[in-house]
């Protein structure tokens, strides 16, 4: 049942633009339009110093040294961290909760860990009904930022509005909120992914 859950969800491309326009990333704690349509392709971000490396999926010896999270289509992982979902649907609310000292921190023990699963690596043979996958970390709850419906066609997108907490391996917490899954500049190209975010820790 997991498997075929997978190849539902990996159906989302079917009807997407093939056309790629480049990202447009000029606000300040913001990374917009990512370039996540490849599968066979992680997107590794550091949001400290707010940059950005693609990489093959199955490549570690590139990898960079600091990252905090990385993207594959739709699905996110964190380098040894952990996630925690909000109730808050604002990130400016975050941030003056922040500033006024109200906003209630989870504790360490909240948030949840990455989990191994798998990634989809190649769709070229779905129609056929053979898709290939891979083995990865993929943390749960960031997961939930993003539902594709695939009950029909084309598959229905319902994006969670709630605010994400990325813990860090050293303690440190990023409020993250996404903003966008597909590119407004070439037809809502789906796979190009949007988020503000903000350091609170």
């Amino acid at each position: 049942m997991a498997v075929i859950l997978l190849s539902l969800s990996s159906c989302d491309n079917i009807y997407d633009d093939p056309s790629e326009m480049p990202g447009n990333n000029d606000k300040e704690n913001s990374f917009s339009n990512i370039d996540a349509t490849a599968y066979t392709n992680w997107v590794y971000i550091d949001l400290d110093k707010g940059t950005q490396t693609t990489l093959d999926y199955d490549n570690s010896a590139d990898m960079p040294t600091d990252w905090t999270l990385a993207i594959h289509r739709y699905d996110i992982k964190t380098n040894s961290g952990s996630a925690y979902r909000t109730s808050y649907t604002s990130l400016d609310e975050v941030k003056t909760a922040v500033q006024k000292g109200t906003f209630p921190m989870p504790d360490a023990s909240e948030f949840t860990q990455d989990e191994p699963s798998k990634i989809t690596i190649d769709m070229s043979h779905m129609m056929e009904g053979h898709i290939d996958y891979a083995d990865a970390n993929i943390n749960k709850v960031l997961g939930k930022w993003l539902n594709v419906d695939t009950s029909s066609m084309p598959p229905n997108y319902t994006m969670d509005g709630n605010v994400y907490l990325v813990r860090t391996s050293g303690g440190d917490v990023y409020a993250i909120q996404f903003t966008g899954y597909s590119n407004p500049y070439q037809s809502n190209t789906k796979g190009y992914i949007s988020f503000d975010y903000e350091k609170i820790k």
